[in-house]
C-alpha cells in the first residue's frame, strides 16, 4: 500500500475533476468505467462494478492494448455532485462550501501547505468545522513530505474520534462528493467516498511508512473487514516475516476478481518464503488463470513466480516469466536487473 491519493469532485453527470499532488485532470464516462486525461498527458482507463469499493486502472500507451477488470464485495454510497448550501444554510456551511470551491478550483491547484493554511484560518472563524477541515487537511498533507513529522499525530486524533468525526453533519452532507482513491497495491485502489474506511487505510499506511507495523495492523483490524483490508494485512505480515499469519489471512481464496487474485499472489509469496515452492507456484498459477485480470496484477504474479522458479533452479522458466513483463512494461521495477543476472 502506498500514499498516492487522487481527490475528485463531480462537476456534471459523467464528468469529474481530479486533483493530485502533481497534476489536474478530467474523467469522462459513466459509473464503473472512466477515461481520464491529466495535465501531464497521462491517459488511463479505470473500471469497476458500480457501487463497488474496488477498481482497477490501466495506463494507455500508444500501440498497446489494455484490459478492464474489477469486482467487489462491499457497497458504498453512490457518488453525487457536492451539494450547494441550501436556501436556509447558515454562515458556517456557506463558508465551508466556499472553501471547497476555492481549493478545488479547476483553474488552479492549491499546494498542501496552502490548503492546510486556509483550513486553519477557517477553523479560527468557525471552530465547529474542525472535523471536516481536519479531514481535508489530512487528505492533502498525507502525501507531502513537508508534513511528515506531523501527519501521524493528526491522523491519530482523527482515528481516535472517527465515529464523532464521520457523524458530523457537514461531513455527512459534503463528503459523499469527495472520493480519495488510496492505492493499496499496484493496480488496486480504494474507490469509496471519503469515509471511515478510507481514513483507516491512510492511517495504516502512514504507520507502515514509520515501520510501526503492529500499530498499522491494529488499525486495520478495527476497520470493516473486506478484501482490501485483507490485502493490507497480508502485505504487512509478509513485511514482518510472519509467513504463517499471511497464509492464514489468505485462506479459502478463489480467483474471483482483482482483489482475490492479489490475495493469491501474496499467499504464493508466503509459501515461497517458507520454502514450499510447489504450493507457491500453484498460487501464482491460480492468480494467472484469468487473462482479464488487471495488467499490473498479472505482472506482479509473473515477477513473484519468476523469483520462485529461480529458487527452484528453473532459470529458463524464470526468464520466460520476466520477459512476459518486459514486453508490456520495460520500466517494471528490477525487471532488467533480474534478467541480466539470469542470462550469461
Amino acid at each position: 500500500m502506498s500514499l498516492r491519493f487522487r481527490r475528485t469532485l463531480k462537476i456534471a453527470p459523467g464528468i469529474r475533476l481530479n486533483f493530485n499532488k502533481d497534476s489536474v485532470g478530467v474523467s469522462l464516462g459513466p459509473r464503473g468505467a472512466h477515461y481520464t486525461m491529466n495535465s501531464k498527458g497521462r491517459r488511463t482507463i479505470s473500471a469497476g462494478i458500480p457501487g463497488s469499493g474496488l477498481y482497477s486502472v490501466e495506463t494507455l500507451n500508444a500501440g498497446r492494448r489494455t484490459s478492464r477488470s474489477a469486482a467487489a464485495q462491499q457497497s458504498v454510497p453512490e457518488n453525487f455532485v457536492t451539494p450547494a448550501p441550501g436556501l436556509f444554510a447558515g454562515k458556517m456551511e456557506r463558508a465551508f462550501n466556499r472553501f471547497l470551491l476555492d481549493i478545488y478550483n479547476h483553474e488552479s491547484q492549491d499546494s498542501a501547505t496552502e490548503v492546510v493554511e486556509k483550513a486553519n484560518a477557517l477553523k479560527q472563524v468557525h471552530p465547529a468545522l474542525v472535523a471536516p477541515l481536519d479531514l481535508i487537511s489530512l487528505l492533502h498533507a498525507a502525501p507531502d513530505d513537508a508534513f511528515k513529522d506531523k501527519i501521524e499525530s493528526w491522523c491519530k486524533v482523527l482515528w481516535d474520534t472517527r465515529d464523532q468525526v464521520f457523524s458530523d453533519p457537514v461531513v455527512e452532507k459534503y463528503f459523499t462528493g469527495i472520493s480519495p482513491q488510496a492505492q493499496i497495491t499496484k493496480g488496486i485502489a480504494t474507490n469509496e467516498n471519503y469515509n471511515l474506511q478510507t481514513l483507516g487505510f491512510i492511517y495504516a499506511e502512514i504507520l507502515q511508512e514509520a515501520k510501526k507495523y503492529n500499530e498499522a495492523l491494529a488499525v486495520l483490524h478495527q476497520m470493516r473487514p473486506d478484501q482490501l483490508v485483507a490485502i493490507s494485512i497480508a502485505d504487512i505480515e509478509l513485511t514482518k516475516g510472519e509467513f504463517d499469519s499471511a497464509i492464514e489471512t489468505t485462506e479459502d481464496i478463489e480467483n474471483e476478481d482483482d482483489a482475490t487474485a492479489m490475495l493469491l499472489i501474496l499467499r504464493g509469496v508466503a509459501f515461497r518464503e517458507k520454502n514450499l515452492n510447489d504450493a507457491s507456484i500453484e498460487c501464482f498459477k491460480r492468480a494467472l488463470a484469468f487473462k482479464k485480470r488487471a495488467e499490473q496484477l498479472r505482472h506482479r504474479a509473473y515477477f513473484e513466480r519468476a523469483e520462485t522458479y529461480i529458487r527452484m533452479g528453473k532459470k529458463a522458466m524464470a526468464i520466460k516469466d520476466l520477459e512476459r513483463i518486459l514486453v508490456d512494461d520495460p520500466e517494471y521495477p528490477l525487471i532488467q536487473e533480474k534478467l541480466d543476472s539470469l542470462k550469461p
